[in-house]
């Protein structure tokens, strides 16, 4: 490996050990002036925001640490020349392959994951969850997410070998009409194997969001609630799919929890995204992102491998030993493109709260219920600065609702 390699490895590890550390010594500052401003917010809120500052750190690492390890071991390629020794074709060394690494990156994963999403939860008093039911839906999204890889891992390394030098434009195109078969069919096929969905059970809520639809004029759209209480004690609603699987859905602890005219004004914010077609922007602009994405993928890959000097094992982009580094370097343009996907997702949320104020015409409803959504999962005001710009996907809770309370009627849908 040659000496720029080295050096862009070591650069790009300081940068984030250093990055990370600048998010905590502005998360501290932030969260000491908060406890000033808001006095009445709870202790807990603030052990529970340091804990999962650690825990965003540590998995922040491990995202580039293990194909990080994979290929500078070598292991990568041990796990391909023991794919080869298995089988003589391409898809079953594909497959083979694939399934080891989706297996040591999970076992890896698997602890954090399990103080994250479960002891934590617990400790806080956040979560419904049995272990049983927790180990359940652990697997049953690694059994989904490892048949899609199985069923479509291949295509890509296929297409790198086919078109050494247009695969990441053909892979961008083919990726639009894929997010929009993927957003039709999850809602209604994929949501249903973790929980249970059904009709409203208050029906005066249905009626009242039935009006909202009406006045949107998206009367359509299906509603339902799903039993998120078996897993969480915190709330949601959201808005998904497009044409005939477009629908409303709301957690039950939202329902249980929220006033009626709270869950209104929630609903009303969601049928703002898809009015305002944030979900048709998603898939078009998340296809030209794409082929953005996997242009610079291919670009920074070759450059990689050119300088490895074969120290990984292969020579090739198209081998299925280069997995991690693909991985890896996907992972570092996410990484450095998060603030603008951020201030974009930001964005869009600002125009779904105005769509919201305007169709539900209750700032004190509005305002009301974010605050009793981010105290109810030990949510702050605001995050710091930095994780705000970097990672934030909606506006702080202080910023919506002192837009709702402040909002100034138009007297027409935006």
């Amino acid at each position: 490996m040659d000496s720029k390699i080295k050096g862009f490895f070591i650069v790009f590890f300081l940068i984030l050990l250093i990055f990370i550390g600048l998010v905590f010594i502005n998360e501290n500052k932030n969260m000491e002036n908060i406890k000033e401003e808001y006095p009445e917010t709870r202790s807990e809120a603030f052990v529970y925001r340091k804990i999962g500052l650690r825990i965003w750190a540590m998995n922040l690492i491990i995202s580039f640490l293990i194909p990080f390890l994979f290929l500078t071991t070598g292991l990568s390629n041990k796990i391909k020349l023991f794919a080869q020794s298995k089988s003589n074709s391409f898809l079953f060394q594909t497959c083979i392959y694939l399934f080891v690494y989706l297996i040591i990156d999970f076992l890896i994963t698997l602890p954090i994951s399990y103080y994250g999403s479960f002891i934590v939860k617990h400790k806080f008093g956040l979560s419904n969850q049995s272990f049983i039911r927790w180990m359940e839906v652990v697997f049953k999204g690694f059994g989904l997410n490892a048949i899609l890889v199985l069923l479509f891992g291949w295509f890509p390394f296929y297409l790198i070998y086919k078109s050494p030098n247009r695969w990441w434009l053909y892979l961008g195109i083919i990726s639009i009409p894929i997010y929009l078969f993927v957003s039709f069919i999850t809602p209604m096929y994929i949501d249903p194997i973790f929980n249970k969905y059904s009709s409203i059970e208050d029906k005066k809520l249905e009626r009242d969001i039935k009006e909202l639809l009406k006045k949107a004029d998206i009367e359509k759209a299906d509603i339902y609630q799903v039993d998120k209480s078996t897993d969480t004690k915190e709330m949601n609603a959201y808005m998904t799919g497009v044409g005939k699987s477009k629908r409303i859905v709301l957690w039950d602890t939202t329902i249980d929890n929220l006033d009626r005219e709270e869950v209104v004004a929630i609903t009303a914010h969601e049928i703002g995204h898809y009015v305002k077609g944030h979900i048709w922007k998603g898939i078009v602009l998340g296809g030209m992102f794409t082929i953005l994405l996997l242009f610079l993928l291919n670009k920074t890959s070759l450059w990689i491998l050119k300088g490895s000097s074969e120290s990984f094992g292969f020579r090739k982009l198209h081998s299925i030993a280069s997995l991690p580094l693909l991985i890896f370097v996907l992972n570092f343009y996410t990484f450095f493109s998060s603030p603008i996907l951020s201030g974009y997702s930001r964005h869009l949320e600002w125009e779904a709260d105005k769509f919201e104020l305007e169709l539900s015409r209750n700032k004190e409803a509005t305002a009301s219920s974010l605050v009793k959504l981010h105290e109810g999962s030990l949510s702050l005001p605001r995050p710091g600065g930095i994780y705000k710009f970097w990672y934030y996907s909606h506006p702080s809770c202080e910023e919506r609702v002192n837009f709702a309370l402040n909002y100034e009627y138009e007297g027409k849908l935006p």
